[in-house]
């Protein structure tokens, strides 16, 4: 697949996830469950790894975020550490936070510890 057919792809997948509505909350925060979409994105391989740290990077939805985060850590590769890193300090650094973007605070802590976790 082509680097834009690809970036077009991911970019569907998370606009699909996006549109996802929570079945089940933890303390006012949404959980994020597998689904068809996440499996097809880590189903592409860690090839879209640079995708997802460009989309992680941007501005976006605090619920489209944490589903590209999901996936980066599904996927296992280790380039994506730095990056989520600085994702996860930036939503910390937030005066105020909505339960989506404590979702992503607690996928990106997930994501880095498994990913230093799976690099020892």
């Amino acid at each position: 697949m082509e680097q834009a057919e690809l970036a077009q792809k991911v970019d569907s997948l998370l606009d699909e996830l996006n549109q996802i509505d929570p079945i089940s909350y933890d303390l006012g925060t949404p959980e994020l469950f597998e689904v068809n979409a996440l499996n097809e994105l880590v189903e592409m391989g860690q090839e879209i790894t640079p995708l997802l740290i460009e989309r992680i990077q941007a501005n976006d939805s605090s619920k489209r975020l944490a589903y590209a985060v999901m996936a980066l850590k599904r996927l296992g590769d280790s380039r994506a550490v730095g990056p989520l890193r600085e994702l996860c300090a930036r939503y910390r650094a937030l005066d105020r936070k909505d339960e989506w973007d404590y979702a992503l605070i607690g996928q990106c802590n997930l994501a880095i510890e498994a990913l230093e976790t799976a690099g020892r």
